[in-house]
């Protein structure tokens, strides 16, 4: 008998002990069984949820550039505005904003001007011979309503152009449009201008500041 061989058993015992301790102190992990995977327990989720939400995001941003590129070509046979353009009707004359276009469909020489921009429309015709702004607002009013789009609405107030025609100018009320009704008169002839806009589009800064320079350019051609 050796002691060498018993302690080296000793030793082979205690290193098994603490193996065993180990192995229980310290277990290896298992893998997650499929069912408790939180997948499996929520539910599938679908992979087009994030693709099909981008979609409606790029859609409705396409949607609002292209209403008004739309809306200023809507008319057709409608022709851009040339800059220092001039418009004859008749004994008037007048010159169109930029930006706005002629609709060569319902504008007739000496007749009637039409113009568009987005959702509003500016129409110009000559009332013929008018002894005062009374006689052809009364004219224009009865001339807007036999179209049944609307009605003039309260009582007119007098208007003044930069070139020293006189007149007189009304709102104009309708189910779907709404704007103003304005008669100018000069040489013993009147002109009605009439502005509209629809309701889902109403008229804006600038629309209104490129009317009241159109109503300003208006002149008499003999003048």
């Amino acid at each position: 008998m050796t002691f060498g061989d018993g302690e080296g058993t000793g030793e082979d015992a205690v290193g098994r002990n603490q193996e065993s301790r180990l192995s229980f102190t310290t277990p290896v992990p298992r893998p997650p069984s499929p069912d408790s995977s939180p997948s499996s327990r929520s539910g599938p989720i679908p992979r087009t949820h994030g693709l099909r939400a981008t979609v409606v995001v790029a859609l409705v941003m396409l949607f609002l550039i292209a209403i008004p590129y739309l809306l200023n070509r809507s008319v057709v046979g409608a022709a851009p505005v040339r800059a220092g353009q001039v418009v004859t009707l008749g004994p008037f004359r007048y010159r169109p904003a930029p930006g706005w276009q002629i609709d060569r469909g319902a504008s007739q020489a000496d007749l009637v001007s039409v113009l568009v921009k987005g959702a509003t429309t500016y129409r110009l015709t000559p009332l013929g011979r008018q002894s005062s702004a009374a006689g052809a607002f009364r004219a224009a009013a009865r001339r807007y309503e036999a179209t049944g789009r609307g009605r003039i609405g309260g009582d007119p107030a007098t208007v003044a152009t930069a070139r020293g025609l006189t007149g007189l100018v009304a709102p104009i009320g309708g189910n779907t449009v709404a704007g103003t009704l304005t008669v100018l008169v000069g040489g013993g002839q009147g002109l009605g201008v009439w502005l509209t806009a629809r309701h889902t589009a109403p008229l804006t800064e600038a629309i209104a500041d490129d009317v009241v320079t159109m109503v300003d350019s208006v002149e008499v051609v003999d003048s």
